[in-house]
């Protein structure tokens, strides 16, 4: 970050809540465009932002930190749900932890006092803090159960919480500090970024016993529901046996984004014992063939299996059979979203994956750890951020569609993609898209495929940069190192 401008941050806390408090902090700094440089102790005289007790000094701005903030990450809590409280900022109710109820600034000639703790509020969010407790007292591994998080229980799941504390420094930076403003460009002059990536659950999903399984459930079902089971039984009469070539369809995919100047990273399965065998399309020959060929220039992320973000062995198992296909993998989104944050990504770390894109909830878009951007996820028992980085999972089409989760129809799931992408111009930030191949079939999945090419040709409308998520990756390292 040399090309930025050196913001001077004093930490006046506990010698074991500092890297936590540094964490936070260098992740603000990193969307803001700054290079924190820390000083330690009870005064500095070129300090320009003050993190610690209430003091007397005076400092351009000023966060107030409660010193029991320090012991509480050490018990392994959760926050009590009735200790968050609201304040409005810019016409929307944020939450904050560790902070008292009132007003959030104090504003004087020459400084301003956050009386809310954006750091720790922060840490919390960024860490997860509410699933490693869960899982630290017991919670059985797997996909994470929303319904037991703070976004749920207090219905900010599709507010980027730590994006606006961010704005929140930089409107106080805008009266205070206003040779710090940095303009947040992505890839040099593009107003937010927006990630495409596929997972590839099938390569082939409408095999010969696939088709038959749904002609007889059809037939089964006709009288139950007429109507859909006969638009299901023609439909896959003509496009499953005269007219579905899964090789065609992914190789139109790839060539309409070529062709609109947009890149997105596909995620493939890489053992051969998935209970469903047509998962196992890695070991397949002539699947091995079409992979190479149309994927050869794309970029290749594992889309690991359950276990293998539980296990070491797994993992290089199979990132072992990506690389015996030409492909060298520096991604991961495991399947289901099966992730435990301290377990996997020590396990993705000493594998020497460069970037995940697994945090984000299968039942509701949004932020589960409360951020848009990339950051570095932190490991606690070590307590140092992790060298793999987080791309957030924003977006994912089956939360979109599927009854048991968010059950939208075209239309609302249009203004739910373009709220979050005119949010994303607006703070300069990003929204990562998962559509699998899936969903591109006209029958089963009707405009599901046509909302994939409305929502990129929405975010190109908004000056936005649509890439893989290995080009966000790069883009950011240049920012953090």
């Amino acid at each position: 970050m040399e090309r930025y401008p050196n913001i001077n941050i004093l930490l006046n806390l506990p010698r074991y809540y500092l890297p936590k408090a540094e964490f936070v902090l260098r992740t603000y700094c990193y969307i803001l465009r700054l290079n924190p440089k820390f000083l330690y102790g009870t005064h500095y005289e070129g300090a320009h932002l003050y993190y610690g007790p209430q003091t007397g000094s005076t400092y351009p701005i000023k966060v107030y930190f409660d010193p029991a903030t320090a012991d509480f990450f050490e018990k392994r809590e959760l926050y009590p749900l009735e200790k968050v409280n609201f304040t409005k900022f810019k016409s929307e109710h944020i939450p904050f932890l560790f902070s008292q109820s009132g007003g959030l600034f104090s504003f004087a000639d020459d400084a301003c006092v956050f009386r809310k703790d954006i750091i720790a509020s922060g840490f919390y969010f960024l860490t997860c803090w509410h699933e490693y407790i869960l899982s630290y007292h017991g919670q059985n591994r797997g996909r994470i159960d929303y319904k037991q998080s703070l976004q749920y229980r207090w219905d900010f799941t599709e507010t980027p919480v730590v994006d606006v504390y961010c704005q929140m420094l930089l409107y106080v930076m805008d009266i205070y500090l206003p040779e710090f403003i940095r303009d947040i460009a992505w890839a040099e002059d593009k107003r937010f970024a927006m990630s495409l990536s596929h997972d590839i659950d099938y390569w082939n999903y409408w095999d010969e016993s696939t088709k038959m399984e749904a002609y007889l459930y059809n037939l089964k079902t006709f009288y139950r529901r007429p109507l859909n089971a006969s638009y299901k039984l023609t439909g896959h009469l003509l496009h499953k046996n005269l007219l579905y070539n899964p090789w065609k369809t992914l190789r139109s995919l790839a060539r309409q984004e070529f062709e609109k100047g947009v890149r997105s990273t596909w995620f493939l399965l890489a053992r051969d014992d998935f209970a469903d065998k047509r998962q196992n399309y890695i070991s397949d020959t002539q699947s091995q063939v079409q992979i190479q060929d149309l994927l050869g220039q794309q970029e290749v992320g594992l889309h690991g299996s359950p276990e293998s973000a539980f296990d070491p062995e797994k993992l290089a198992e199979e990132l072992a059979n990506l690389r015996a296909l030409g492909f060298n993998p520096t991604g991961f989104r495991t399947h289901y979203l099966h992730f435990d944050y301290q377990k996997s990504f020590s396990i993705l770390e000493n594998a020497g994956i460069k970037y995940d894109s697994t945090l984000g909830y299968w039942e509701r878009i949004g932020f589960r750890a409360g951020i848009s951007f990339p950051f570095f996820p932190f490991n606690i028992a070590e307590n140092r951020p992790f060298r793999v980085l987080e791309i957030p999972l924003i977006v994912m089409d089956t939360t979109l569609y599927s009854h048991k989760a968010m059950n939208l129809n075209y239309l609302s799931a249009r203004r739910a993609l373009r709220r979050l992408i005119d949010v994303a111009a607006k703070y300069q930030s990003h929204v990562s898209l998962l559509w699998h191949n899936t969903s591109f079939d006209p029958v089963d999945f009707p405009f599901w495929g046509k909302l994939y090419w409305d929502t990129i040709d929405y975010a190109l409308k908004k000056s936005g940069w649509i890439t893989s998520l290995h080009s966000i990756y790069e883009e950011w390292v240049n920012l953090s190192y």
